[in-house]
């Protein structure tokens, strides 16, 4: 029984010295709780710049996002688009066959010069 209360009394007074500690440590050291307060603003005002940056990262990403996305669509247009104007030129060449339309041939560096 005996054991126990100076248990329990070893944990009061350990309590104690450690609440007491931090006490006589805030003031000797003279700044009234000044240093926490000096530490909570800093790291207030770095986690507002921290989540102003988070903010300005998504909304560039997005538009990044946004840009790959439509270049993707405008890419998938013109290829479905040179498709039909191939089957234009195909249709038009079979409603007029005295005027046939053919696209240009490209030129090749082959035409122009022969190795000998």
């Amino acid at each position: 029984m005996a054991s126990i209360a100076m248990m329990i009394g070893g944990a009061v007074l350990n309590a104690a010295a450690f609440t007491g500690g931090n006490y006589l440590a805030k003031y000797l050291a003279g700044d009234n709780g000044q240093a926490a307060s000096d530490v909570k603003t800093r790291h207030d005002k770095a986690l507002e710049a921290y989540e102003a940056a988070q903010v300005r990262y998504s909304q560039e990403r997005t538009k990044l996002l946004d840009w790959i996305r439509t270049n993707r669509e405008n890419k998938a247009q013109a290829k479905q688009n040179f498709t039909n104007t191939d089957y234009a030129f195909k249709l038009c060449n079979q409603g007029h066959p005295d005027r046939k339309m053919t696209q240009p041939k490209e030129p090749k560096f082959s035409d122009f010069y022969q190795a000998r």
